[in-house]
């Protein structure tokens, strides 16, 4: 029909008759393309159906894929962005895992990126024809601003993103060693500086508060009874609060709180001789306890015991002699007495005496004596003078000089010096108030009646008159112009101070190792302590109960006492050291009355007493002195203890100025009660060194000589008060 043209008059039928044509062509196309696109074709096919002679048959339902549960994929670009609709933002999450769940576009992947950089996305996932999707058990790091953020993979500018606030739990390790086993002890890390509360099965719990690292240790009270229990605890952080984590799992620990009895120790035996450079210890003790050797202020080696014996060797000890004990120390951590001190000499024995100082004999060759060795037995031969090679003499006086290897946190003696009142050990309460009434009855009393029989023999003067140490007595009005020396009093407190620590220090043997620096930083604290709770607690009593101004006075005198007790301890091996600590005393106004100044003076006794008793109780609940913190916390308690019961046990007693004195005067049933309670204390801080001498017989010896002491002081006030008024 394409250029076929109409003319004339039959044109105008013959154009109505064309449009007509293709009118009807038209609307049978239509009648195929429509019911090939409503059976899901395609406009190609229906064109080629068109053309074809045949028509196509249309798909049917059955030809198309199987439909599954899970949701398509699409490749489309996304319209909208996912949300996430839980957790809220800001909300408070207790545990380190929670379920995220949100909204997005159906069809479109998505990924939940990991709260933890670095690492993989937590969740990659297909948001399900609902438009939701959820994630579960999405780990969180604990923190108060915790990011989740969720992207289309496609594109990831679609994405969405919030915090929460995150406080897993707790972490429980184990018990004071990170093992199964403890003491009461657990330990443990959580959120830094966060609080943690530690519970039993039974309801028994302790506190704590992490450090800066999330490290944290707590000690149960004495409620906790020895056997296998479960432990879990819980954390709270500023940022959580009022809200705590949840509870922890649960993890079973074997609680051990006896305390080991003594090692014993059987090699080497007791006043023998060992070698410098090695020295083999034996002995036995409880399984599985660790037992560590002292020699003096050295810690020498340390043993397991196994099959109910141990053995160590170890050499690096300076020549001399030294008591030895060996200590115990549980699984669990608890640390037992030590056992009964030996002595033992360190270092290469005497030569033998040669007749005549005649030169060695060929035949003292050494060849000559091993073969001969077996002949007799003899001692082991002493080291000849032409075996101690320069090189070995020089190493033995660099031992001697201490020159020996150890670090800050090595322990001292001063960080176990002290047993717990509760600790088992050779002293019983009974015996150590028999021996504080002893003590009264035998030293304190007659010392105050023979200090009354001189001063009336002198005329009333004082036994021991105020004249000064050094230099020429000589009165003030003798110069033209009387010397006034300005020294700033904090300058001469802290001489003092430093001075009382290294005396008190010296009460036992001290090496060049820097663990001793931390001992005498311990005891400086530990005086400051004592000088403040015997100043301060008198001095309130002073201003608030009496109504009397007093005053601290520095006394040089007492810096004389703190050697001298300091050095005996030393020198007879006291050991807890018996030492005094106060740098000074209170004084009240010289117009107070006999029983004020014996109130302020029994005010001061008493508080020495309570802080020695306090520091003593608190002993047992101070951990295992294994580090630098922990030793030095030990040795500031020990010291507490030592010095406060030391200076309240010489300050009363009762002669000259002293406040056992002025308590007298005030009330000798008051003087006698403190005396006696101070002196059962100190007896038994001193448990372990009484308990030796009363094996060695030195308690007996002691015992006679204060009879003695107390029997000529009593004949000495009898003479002057019967015998010498009825002769004038």
């Amino acid at each position: 029909m394409v250029g076929t043209r109409f003319t004339g008059s039959g044109s105008s039928r013959a154009r109505r008759s064309y449009r007509a044509g293709r009118l009807l062509a038209g609307v049978l196309l239509l009648g195929f393309l429509v019911p090939a696109l409503l059976a899901g074709g395609s406009v190609g096919s229906a064109v080629a159906a068109t053309s074809s002679p045949t028509p196509a048959p249309a798909p049917t339902p059955a030809a198309t894929p199987a439909a599954t549960p899970a949701p398509t994929r699409s490749s489309a670009p996304p319209t909208v962005s996912p949300t996430i609709t839980g957790p809220r933002p800001g909300s408070f999450v207790g545990s380190g895992s929670t379920t995220v769940s949100g909204t997005g576009e159906p069809g479109q992947e998505i990924q939940l990126l990991s709260a933890f950089p670095g690492e993989d996305p937590s969740c990659i996932l297909v948001v399900d024809d609902s438009s939701e999707w959820s994630c579960t058990g999405v780990r969180l790091p604990s923190g108060p601003s915790v990011r989740l953020r969720v992207v289309v993979t496609a594109d990831p500018a679609f994405a969405a993103e919030q915090t929460i606030a995150v406080l897993a739990a707790p972490v429980v390790t184990g018990g004071p060693s990170g093992q199964a086993a403890s003491n009461g002890v657990v330990r443990g890390t959580a959120y830094p500086n966060a609080s943690v509360i530690v519970r039993l099965a039974d309801g028994n719990r302790c506190t704590a508060t992490a450090d800066t690292s999330g490290a944290w240790t707590c000690a149960f009270g004495g409620r906790l009874a020895s056997g296998a229990a479960e432990v879990t605890a819980a954390q709270q952080a500023t940022f959580s609060l009022p809200s705590w984590s949840n509870e922890s799992a649960a993890i079973a620990l074997l609680f051990d709180v006896d305390r080991p009895a003594p090692p014993t120790v059987t090699e080497p035996a007791a006043g023998g001789r060992v070698p410098l450079d090695r020295a083999t210890y034996a002995g036995s003790g409880e399984n599985g306890s660790t037992v560590t050797v002292f020699a003096g202020a050295y810690s020498v080696c340390s043993g397991v015991v196994a099959g109910g014996s141990w053995t160590c060797s170890a050499g690096g000890v300076a020549a001399g002699s030294y008591a030895v004990i060996a200590v115990q120390q549980d699984a669990a951590g608890n640390v037992g007495q030590g056992s009964p001190a030996f002595t033992l000499a360190y270092g290469p024995a005497a030569p033998a005496p040669a007749a005549g100082r005649a030169t060695p004999s060929p035949r003292a060759s050494a060849p000559l004596a091993a073969a001969t060795a077996t002949a007799a037995p003899a001692p082991e031969p002493a080291r000849s003078p032409q075996t101690a090679t320069p090189s070995q003499r020089d190493g033995d006086e660099a031992v001697a000089l201490g020159a020996l290897p150890g670090g800050w946190s090595d322990p001292t003696r001063f960080a176990t010096a002290v047993l717990p009142p509760w600790s088992p050990s050779g002293l019983s309460w009974s015996q150590a108030v028999l021996l504080s009434l002893g003590s009264l009855m035998l030293l304190y009393v007659p010392a105050r009646l023979l200090a009354g029989t001189l001063s009336r023999s002198r005329g009333g003067r004082p036994v021991w008159p105020g004249t000064a140490i050094a230099g020429r007595n000589r009165a003030r009005q003798e110069y033209e112009t009387a010397p006034d020396v300005a020294v700033n009093r904090w300058l001469v407190a802290g001489a003092a101070l430093a001075a009382a620590a290294t005396l008190i220090m010296l009460s036992g043997p001290v090496t060049s190792q820097p663990a001793y620096l931390r001992l005498l930083l311990a005891v400086m604290v530990a005086l400051i302590v004592v000088n403040g709770v015997g100043a301060l607690v008198p001095l309130w009593w002073s201003s608030r109960i009496c109504r009397v101004p007093a005053s601290v006075t520095f006394l040089p005198r007492y810096l004389l006492l703190v050697a001298v007790t300091a050095l005996g301890s030393r020198l007879f091996e006291v050991h807890p050291a018996l030492v005094f600590g106060l740098l000074g005393s209170v004084a009240a106004t010289p117009g107070a009355l006999n029983p004020e100044r014996g109130q302020i003076a029994a005010v001061r006794a008493g508080s020495l007493i309570g802080l020695s008793t306090a520091g003593w109780l608190a002993l047992g609940l101070l951990p295992t002195a294994d580090g630098f913190l922990s030793s030095l916390g030990a040795e500031i308690a020990n010291s507490v203890v030592l010095t406060a019961i030391g200076s309240v046990a010489l300050v009363l007693i009762p002669i000259g100025r002293t406040s056992g004195r002025s308590i007298l005067a005030w009330s000798p049933s008051i003087w006698a009660g403190l005396t006696t309670l101070a002196f059962t204390i100190m007896f038994g801080v001193l448990s372990p060194a009484v308990a030796i001498w009363n094996g060695d017989g030195t308690v007996t010896l002691l015992g006679v000589a204060a009879g003695v002491f107390a029997a000529l002081s009593v004949g000495a006030w009898a003479w002057q008060r019967f015998v010498t008024p009825s002769r004038g």
